[in-house]
């Protein structure tokens, strides 16, 4: 999923889909958001087992692997980046932790990295949450671990590593105070009512015979 890059994202995705027909580019302009690319990628996505990730490679394929192999376990799994293996500038690392702390606080969330690019999903599952999801922004991801609670779908978390890569789009006390705004919105229409739509869980499929399913790919820029 390429949402309105402007570097040669699009290009070089594009010239490998050409040589592989396993691989099919996505493209949304203008920029919607991080959050609107992935949901968008993940609602088109085939496979049994949908799994998204930076489009920079911060996680190689051994920790993609990982996280698709947790969905025998359990309908979501989501990377984890454990303390020793923290990665990034420490003002960013800095901000991510009391970012999570104030998420735990406002909406209740137990996970200690809400905010890992690498996250897998069963298709029941990704089918149910994305089709909520309302978020376009970098917190997307906790509307998502949010939803999941609230629709009591388990949640698995998988120590991953990532690697640090440069260009990053994060510009950190704008977006900081951008995320921390749509985690309010978040609690806003949970209060309201606005999640409670009325559909019905899509059946789960066996998680054995996800494992040997497709995975289906959103990437997107960090």
């Amino acid at each position: 999923m390429d949402d309105g890059s402007t570097d040669q994202t699009f290009a070089v995705a594009r010239a490998i889909a050409a040589r592989d027909d396993r691989v099919r580019v996505i493209r949304s302009q203008p920029n919607h958001g991080k959050g609107h690319g992935v949901r968008t990628g993940m609602l088109q996505a085939r496979g049994e087992l949908l799994v998204f990730t930076d489009a920079d490679g911060s996680y190689g394929p051994r920790e993609v692997a990982r996280v698709a192999a947790a969905l025998a376990h359990a309908p979501v799994a989501i990377g984890s980046r454990p303390a020793g293996w923290a990665t990034g500038p420490p003002a960013r690392r800095l901000a991510s932790r009391l970012f999570n702390r104030a998420i735990q606080g406002l909406l209740g969330l137990p996970y200690r990295d809400t905010q890992c690019g690498l996250k897998g999903f069963r298709r029941h599952a990704a089918l149910e949450l994305f089709g909520r999801a309302r978020l376009d922004g970098f917190a997307f991801d906790v509307e998502i671990l949010f939803l999941a609670r609230r629709l009591g779908l388990a949640v698995t978390q998988v120590p991953v590593r990532a690697e640090v890569r440069d260009g990053s789009k994060v510009q950190l006390a704008v977006d900081a105070l951008g995320m921390l705004g749509d985690v309010l919105r978040v609690r806003r229409w949970a209060v309201s009512g606005g999640y409670d739509r009325g559909i019905s869980m899509v059946p789960d499929p066996s998680p054995a015979a996800g494992l040997g399913a497709e995975l289906g790919r959103a990437a997107q820029p960090s």
